[in-house]
């Protein structure tokens, strides 16, 4: 046997340690388990043909073992004598071993003759074999048939339909052979990859994603949303809800450097807007310049590229706090973001007064500190040791959240930081919602420009 069969070789064991001579029903079981039912040993099995044969050890009796539980030792040979229904022998020359194929599911038991004190040249199975995926599937039962013969069936439909459009008209034949083999492969492992995707798919949604591959461009979004691209009889919902899969055959077939980039930035679409924020004006002149509105939600993106009307630009970590506040001086309030900062590093906000205000508690000023990282003229407001002790009987336990000393703190935030963390205060929280309005009101009219 070859090195890569050998490869393929599996001993499985018994559930019911240290018992021997597995019976059919629990080599199937086992198998059912740890192939058909990991997808990840299975989409091996099916995209590597060298796993195979698969040669499982049946625990043979050694030693005394068949005399000492005759009766299962019985079962053991008859309950593999009885495998196929029609088996075809044959007898390797001088080896002293038979195998046992059935004709049903093409896999092989072998048998050896060993001698057992009063048990004298007895026919023992020792292995199974299966030879192929197919074999697997037949053995397992009529279910996992006809689940392999659907995945195979659909595969084969999308490189009928696929392949036969890929092919460029300004190559050779030999060019053309070589980049079918390519595509060939290619695509195979894709759909394999994307297995339970595949699974789901109706014959309609095959055709879709047939009809849909040879319409996509590199760049054809021209910066739209992918809700927005212009393609025919495909809705771009079916494109949304089955992008992985897309990307990959769209990798197999068109262009390998769509897995680094991403299928939306190969399109050149924008991403749907994600991490809605509160956005409050404080005031009726700021009010005024968004149109009137009193409140309205952007997205992070939105927001890193465009400049609100405010000079001064108020974070805070709870919608509940920015609600609670009105009446402040040419300043807008972003508010519902809690970890999410990342639009902080927006160029417009460098010529504005920022404010920073969260809860005081490890997570609290993690957050700070991931702020000051993107903008580093940033101004914490209410979030100091003094805070702290003036409403210490305001203050709750936190689980632990945050351990690791956040890097952009300063060395007096730092200290409160490492004095929540080990119980210094009455509690290991104080949120922004238990402070008085008074309180607030008297810090962010100090703050304000």
């Amino acid at each position: 046997m070859t090195s890569n069969s050998a490869s393929g070789r599996d001993s499985l064991q018994t559930r019911q340690t240290g018992k021997w001579g597995l019976l059919p029903a629990d080599a199937l079981q086992l198998l059912k388990v740890k192939y058909w039912q990991k997808p990840k040993k299975l989409k091996s099995l099916l995209s590597d043909g060298q796993s195979f044969p698969l040669v499982i050890s049946l625990k043979p009796p050694r030693g005394n073992a068949a005399i000492r539980d005759i009766g299962h030792f019985q079962s053991f040979v008859a309950s593999w004598k009885g495998f196929s229904q029609n088996p075809v022998q044959r007898l390797d020359q001088g080896s002293g071993q038979k195998e046992q194929a059935s004709n049903n599911t093409g896999c092989v038991v072998r048998w050896e003759k060993r001698n057992f004190r009063s048990l004298v040249g007895q026919d023992i199975p020792t292995h199974l074999t299966i030879p192929d995926i197919e074999s697997l599937a037949r053995l397992l039962g009529p279910v996992e048939e006809r689940q392999l013969q659907n995945w195979l069936e659909k595969i084969r439909y999308l490189f009928q339909s696929l392949l036969s459009q890929s092919s460029s008209p300004h190559i050779n034949d030999h060019q053309a052979s070589l980049q079918h083999n390519a595509c060939d492969h290619h695509l195979f492992q894709a759909l394999i990859d994307h297995l339970e995707a595949l699974d789901r798919f109706e014959q309609g949604d095959l055709a879709l994603l047939a009809r849909l591959l040879p319409q996509l461009q590199k760049g054809m979004g021209q910066g739209c949303y992918l809700r927005a691209l212009l393609v025919t009889f495909v809705d771009t919902k079916f494109i949304e809800q089955n992008l992985r899969i897309i990307e990959s055959v769209v990798a197999a077939l068109l262009d390998r450097n769509v897995k680094k980039t991403g299928l939306i930035s190969w399109l050149d679409c924008k991403e749907k807007p994600r991490d809605w924020l509160l956005v409050k004006p404080l005031c009726e002149e700021t009010r005024s310049r968004l149109g009137g509105l009193p409140l309205l939600r952007l997205s992070s993106d939105t927001l890193q590229e465009f400049e609100l009307p405010a000079s001064n630009i108020l974070v805070i970590e709870n919608e509940q706090s920015c609600l609670a506040l009105q009446n402040v001086h040419d300043t807008i309030a972003v508010s519902g973001g809690g970890k999410n900062v990342a639009w902080m590093k927006a160029g417009w906000l460098a010529d504005k007064n920022v404010g920073y205000w969260g809860d005081i508690d490890s997570e609290g000023l993690a957050i700070l500190s991931d702020a000051r990282s993107k903008l580093s003229s940033i101004t914490p407001l209410m979030m100091d040791e003094l805070t702290v002790k003036t409403f210490a009987e305001r203050m709750v336990p936190e689980p632990d959240s945050v351990s690791k000393d956040p890097v952009a703190l300063t060395e007096t935030e730092l200290v409160l930081f490492k004095g929540l963390r080990a119980d210094h205060y009455a509690g290991r929280r104080l949120e922004q919602e238990r402070l008085p309005m008074e309180y607030i009101a008297q810090h962010i009219d100090a703050w304000v420009v």
